[in-house]
């Protein structure tokens, strides 16, 4: 799937942004953009001294907030849309048994500072495979609406940040995340630090592929316990031990903490057990499994996977912020990941330039157009791609696969490069799947 959208329509955008223009087009409606950003931009880019603070996904992440604030804003003016409404909220609360802090009743807070925006998105980020959970279990004709749900949160949550990424000051009582704001001359207001923006960017970066799997994703065929066209053996547990290990990290850390720890420390990222330590100093790593362990029917995709990948090994490992790419004509460019047209019309991934339902509005101010320092700071980026060091930062190999295991947030997923398909569904169903495209 081409998402139509080249980097030099995003920079067009921030030129009108700066100008207090509005930044969505024809061709820059969030059903474009959007894909473009999650799989047309490499997360793992490494900017040159001399470039600014942002990158080509950094940039493009900016005005998809500006974007997606448009589409819900109907009508022009100092307003934020407000999205959710308390029905959202309880069937959150209520279905999925997830925690929202500040939400009380299942109401919705009537404005939110940093330090509570900060909570918000720790809240997702840690409970995903709770909703994830929630949404696979229910009934199909019900699944739809459920994400549909979750995506009205996490694209609130996006629109809040805005708020505070285009301020030129953000008011004292709302500036109580200090680790993110910096007071800048001669007015000496607040605003978001880079390392702030950055932050935020680069988790909504993989909470929205997250929304995008799990809407684009084409289940496998589900075959019948015993009937798989291979078997697991001893020597391939005992073989697949460090892998077991390795993805056991991956897949307890938060969705999206990968990325962010990898710019927050840039050129010092080596391994997924720096972030893990990170986030949890006590960690213990999981009590390897057994092939009886693997026999079981209920046996995890987590457990069963690295033994299948000793089987099979041409399929490789992706985590959260691979940037999945194919050779043409000895050129790389990024795969537009879609098995099909996204069905986004109504969700936060597609949304029209008029909403046809209708938004709750607040009266937050929101700035006409990005403040001063913001515009030196998008303006100091040339966010030219092809300077990527994505070695340094633990980011692609350098041979190219075809197939990969794509493990993301705690779900994995099959991922075929010359084509762009995703497929789910069990591990060893996946697996049969891909040995009948052979």
């Amino acid at each position: 799937m081409d998402s139509g959208v080249t980097f030099p329509e995003v920079r067009a955008a921030i030129s009108r942004m700066a100008r207090g223009e509005r930044a969505t087009t024809m061709s820059l409606f969030p059903s474009k953009l959007v894909p473009f950003w999650l799989w047309g931009c490499d997360a793992n880019e490494v900017c040159d001294k001399g470039k600014g603070d942002f990158h080509q996904m950094h940039l493009t992440a900016i005005v998809c907030v500006k974007v997606l604030t448009e589409a819900y804003t109907p009508d022009p003016g100092s307003v934020c849309p407000l999205i959710i409404d308390e029905e959202d909220v309880s069937l959150l609360v209520e279905r999925f048994g997830l925690f929202l802090p500040y939400f009380k009743e299942g109401g919705i807070p009537p404005q939110v500072s940093l330090q509570q925006l900060h909570d918000l998105v720790h809240a997702v980020q840690t409970q995903w495979p709770l909703l994830i959970q929630g949404i696979e279990g229910a009934i199909v004709k019900e699944q739809e609406s459920l994400l549909k749900v979750v995506e009205r949160l996490i694209t609130q949550l996006l629109i809040w940040f805005g708020i505070f990424l285009f301020a030129s000051s953000i008011p004292a009582e709302q500036a109580d995340d200090t680790e993110f704001v910096e007071m800048t001359p001669p007015t000496h207001t607040f605003v978001l630090t880079r390392v702030g923006i950055k932050f935020y960017l680069n988790i909504f970066f993989i909470l929205f592929r997250l929304l995008f799997l799990q809407r684009n994703a084409v289940p496998v065929p589900v075959l019948q316990a015993g009937t798989h066209p291979f078997d697991v053996e001893t020597f391939h547990v005992e073989a697949s031990v460090d892998d077991f290990h390795m993805l056991g990290m991956y897949v307890d850390i938060p969705a999206g903490c990968l990325l962010e720890y990898k710019h927050s420390y840039s050129g010092f990222y080596n391994n997924v057990s720096q972030c893990v330590y990170r986030h949890f100093p006590s960690y213990q790593r999981r009590p390897p499994v057994s092939l009886a362990d693997l026999a079981v029917p209920t046996a995890s995709d987590l457990s069963l996977l690295p033994a299948l990948k000793q089987i099979y090994p041409e399929i490789e490992y992706a985590f959260e912020d691979h940037h999945f790419q194919i050779e043409i004509a000895g050129l790389r460019r990024g795969v537009m990941l879609a098995n099909k047209k996204p069905a986004i019309q109504t969700s936060s991934l597609s949304v029209s330039s008029q909403n046809s339902s209708p938004s709750v509005r607040r009266t937050v101010p929101e700035a006409a157009k990005p403040s001063e320092q913001m515009q030196a700071r998008i303006s100091a980026c040339t966010g030219v791609g092809g300077g990527a060091i994505n070695g340094a930062e633990g980011g692609n190999s350098t041979r190219l696969a075809d197939w990969f295991w794509f493990i993301i947030g705690s779900n994995i997923y099959l991922v075929r490069i010359s084509n762009g398909a995703v497929y789910r569904g069990a591990c060893r169903d996946m697996l049969a799947f891909y040995l009948t495209t052979r």
